[in-house]
């Protein structure tokens, strides 16, 4: 048995019947030890851009107020430039570089802050920055944490359950 850890989980790797599966503390809870994920492109997508799954595709998320709620819900960010209907890998825990492009009020990541996904759609954010501060009164329907920044381009995936906000 192999053993991984990440933000203070430890994930245990064992074989049952040929198929790798990985405790998550040791409850008995499986998840998968893929990095990446490939999925189709529901609309044009950057690399970077934080993703929510609809059906067979990946689109955009938001945590927009108003938004329905599998929109907060992320799955991972994208390891690649895609366009509509073609073939896109998504980063679901590991390194993933990120753009000013999909970063809400700055133009790089600051190195050791945490992410969330913003109220524009298929970007990140601090929890407050000059655009405003993460709560119901600025207009966000979640509070979704995607992962640290190691570097101003390069983001430790580690997506969380959405909290719920209520104005």
């Amino acid at each position: 048995m192999m053993e991984r850890a990440i933000f203070n989980r430890k994930y245990t790797s064992y074989t049952p019947g040929g198929q790798e599966v990985w405790l998550a503390n040791g409850t008995g809870v499986t998840t998968s030890a893929a990095q990446t994920q490939d999925f189709v492109a529901g609309s044009t997508l950057l690399q970077g851009t934080p993703v929510y799954v609809s059906g067979v595709y990946v689109l955009s998320a938001s945590a927009a107020s108003g938004v329905a709620p599998e929109w907060y819900n992320v799955i991972g960010v994208t390891a690649e430039n895609a366009t509509i209907g073609t073939p896109v890998s998504v980063n679901l825990d590991d390194v993933a570089i990120v753009s000013a492009a999909n970063i809400t009020a700055e133009s790089t990541l600051v190195p050791g802050s945490y992410y969330y996904l913003s109220q524009y759609t298929g970007e990140i954010t601090r929890y407050s920055t000059a655009s405003g501060t993460v709560t119901a009164a600025s207009g966000y329907a979640a509070l979704t944490s995607i992962g640290q920044a190691l570097s101003t381009t390069e983001l430790n995936v580690e997506i969380e359950v959405p909290v719920i906000l209520v104005p």
